[in-house]
């Protein structure tokens, strides 16, 4: 896909189309020969998760061993040793150790993860895992979905900044079971900070200069007593951008900023009762390029810009009664999207999605010293409003769709002996425009020895169409297709994990399959122009992930490697998935040369993939090669007191010029100064 902020996208099979007026892009596959033996054969490269200390005071290796994290990896939390999955997790001294600016800066580390941007700061940023499509990976932020129902159901991770985050977990595979409609690749879980984090009070600001006349300012605020927990943070980015096409003479910079607010408050009445509230809302706008439908086909400059506003806010209560065995946890929750586009000053498209979520889970807990018995059982009622306009021209794009679905589920850890643990979650849904849904996950954990671990699941999850497969309008291009069913993803996991010392290994190996793939690019001799539908057959997703990291005292290492197969169809026409590398592997190195100045060094590879660029009518659309490359980004940190520290920090540090979709300039080098005070 090329893609245009003026534009709606569609994700078809290994697709992802978007249509602009009068003109269509698309993405094919293109046709490889490749075996899931393959797998086994390039797991000799290796992952983790950074390590790090609190920020700004010089940080020291981290000395957990990856057994004792504990994660959301039901509904209530997890050590990963009770867990049957991939998970992968990130804290808050890892982010600060990494210093990344956006999420998409801190993902590439994870095994199995594609990302794949327009350029410079602020432009588009798609994320794949495991070769799924990117409104397959649900993206939660303290327990609410945050997936932009208009703009396809993904979530562009551009304009998602780390500044508030205290975790990041990674889910991998089929979690709709437990995490709703999409989550058919995985779950992107973060939570940010509330006020735990901290003594009692802690205040916090940084300030930032760099390349392209970058500036940042960020203040943040935590606090907590016997009875409230709270975390405040706003922040402010702007910079003039690069420029991002790679046709000679287009040397126009395009510009962005951002404006993020995120707070959290928790009171607890008395120990049977305890209420929390979340607010976030970010800010944006950025300039983009146009498209050459006439001359080169690619991308050149324009009066472009997208401005975007996401709001979220959730109001949480929990009950647990004294002496008892259960409790209850219910929440109300409001997310927003709206993105307006224009150009040279007139709207060109519009988007506005909104999603508003009740829910209540009870959990019991019949566990006992010598075993564990957990179950939650829940349900939860939904609606998504969806609005659309945009000029009228040869037809009205102008309109407004609403869907209510409403969801039954339950799921249980149980431990089947001292060293055995079955995980089951199951969820019903129903909603007002599709056929009733039953996702499920059933997986088990068997630890060998204190050292190793085996894990193996199979689930199944689902994909609702999105507003614009189904409603999309642009005159003379598309027109959706209101009767598209859901998509229906089996994955099959098997793994084993490995700790002993401090160091750290997971290997594990995942075959998935897609049914009812929604192709997005479909002749419609009826009126002419292209629609949306089911193909038959299915899509194949399989691979290998390999992960490990070591810490001493003062030295962290961390790395990981994945491979890919990504294919559709079989025989004569099976053919590759575009965007997607099929190996991908990262190095992450931190060390702490005293007390007061430690350094960090990143290195992520992203192999060979393909994608199809369009030049202008009447020729035929091309196959590209997108060549391999390395990026490195470092950092240093001086802890100048227990108040100030400075840090310097260049990405891409030999300005390599790479592209991760035809047409658009990667990211180059920039160094960033930042001055922190805490107090």
């Amino acid at each position: 896909m090329l893609y245009v902020r003026e534009r709606f996208t569609l994700f078809g099979g290994n697709r992802q189309w978007t249509y602009f007026y009068m003109k269509t892009t698309t993405s094919t596959r293109l046709c490889t020969a490749s075996t899931f033996t393959c797998a086994l054969l390039s797991t000799l490269s290796i992952h983790t998760s950074l390590a790090a200390q609190e920020y700004p005071i010089a940080p020291t290796a981290n000395p957990s061993f990856i057994e004792t994290i504990t994660v959301s990896g039901s509904h209530s939390a997890l050590p990963i040793a009770q867990l049957a999955g991939n998970v992968s997790v990130l804290t808050e001294q890892d982010i600060a150790r990494s210093q990344a600016i956006f999420v998409a800066d801190l993902l590439v580390q994870f095994a199995g993860v594609d990302i794949s941007t327009n350029g410079g700061v602020g432009q588009f940023a798609e994320l794949r895992l495991r070769g799924s499509e990117t409104n397959h990976i649900l993206v939660i932020i303290d327990g609410i979905a945050v997936n932009d129902q208009g703009q396809g159901g993904l979530v562009d991770l551009a304009h998602l900044s780390t500044q508030s985050i205290a975790r990041i977990e990674l889910y991998r595979g089929p979690q709709s079971a437990l995490w709703g409609d999409g989550a058919v690749g995985g779950v992107l879980n973060i939570i940010t900070k509330d006020g735990r984090q901290t003594d009692g009070n802690e205040s916090a600001l940084k300030l930032s200069v760099g390349q392209q006349n970058t500036q940042q300012a960020q203040f943040q605020h935590q606090a907590q007593s016997d009875k409230v927990q709270y975390g405040f943070t706003v922040s402010h980015i702007s910079t003039d951008g690069q420029n991002i096409s790679v046709v000679p003479g287009n040397n126009e910079n395009d510009g962005y900023s951002n404006t993020s607010i995120h707070s959290k408050l928790g009171y607890t009445f008395n120990k049977q009762h305890a209420l929390n509230a979340v607010f976030h809302y970010v800010d944006y706008e950025t300039e983009f390029d146009a498209t050459d439908f006439v001359t080169t086909g690619l991308p050149v400059d324009a009066d472009n810009r997208s401005q975007g506003r996401q709001q979220s806010a959730k109001l949480q209560w929990l009950l647990t009664p004294t002496a008892a065995n259960w409790s209850l946890n219910t929440s109300a929750s409001t997310h927003s999207n709206e993105v307006d586009n224009t150009s040279d000053g007139q709207l060109s498209s519009l988007t506005d999605a909104t999603t508003h979520s009740l829910s209540s889970i009870a959990k019991l807990d019949y566990s006992n010293q010598g075993s564990i018995r957990q179950f939650h059982v829940g349900a939860s009622l939904e609606e998504i409003d969806f609005t659309q306009r945009g000029p009228v021209d040869f037809g009205d794009p102008n309109q407004t769709q609403t869907i209510d679905s409403n969801s039954v589920f339950a799921d249980a850890v149980v431990s089947v002996t001292n060293n055995a643990f079955i995980n089951a979650s199951v969820r019903y849904t129903d909603n007002s425009e599709f056929a009733a849904a039953t996702d499920y996950r059933v997986g088990a954990n068997w630890q060998q020895s204190a050292a190793i671990t085996w894990f193996a699941s199979v689930g199944q999850a689902s994909k609702n169409p999105t507003f614009t497969e189904r409603f999309g309008f642009f005159a003379g291009t598309f027109i959706g297709n209101p009767d598209l069913q859901p998509e229906i993803a089996t994955t099959y996991e098997l793994g084993l994990r490995y700790t002993v010392n401090g160091f750290n290994t997971q290997f594990n190996m995942f075959s998935a399959q897609l049914e009812d793939e929604i192709n997005g690019f479909v002749f419609d001799s009826a009126s002419g122009g292209f629609t949306a539908d089911n193909i038959d057959g299915q899509s194949d997703r399989d691979g290998a992930e390999f992960e490990v990291s070591w810490s001493g005292s003062d030295l962290a290492i961390n790395a990981t490697y994945s491979y890919l197969d990504a294919t559709q169809g079989s025989g004569e026409a099976q053919s590759a998935e575009l965007r997607r590398a099929r190996h991908n592997a990262s190095f992450n190195t931190s060390y702490n040369w005293s007390d007061s100045i430690s350094s960090y060094l990143s290195a992520s590879y992203v192999g060979a993939k393909f994608d199809q660029f369009f030049p202008p009518w009447p020729q035929a659309s091309q196959i590209i090669a997108m060549r391999p490359y390395w990026l490195i980004n470092a950092n240093v940190n001086i802890a100048v007191s227990k108040q100030f520290s400075l840090n310097a920090k260049i990405d891409n540090v030999f300005n390599h010029t790479y592209q991760d979709i035809v047409g658009y300039r990667g990211l180059e080098r920039k160094a960033i100064v930042s001055l922190a005070y805490k107090w």
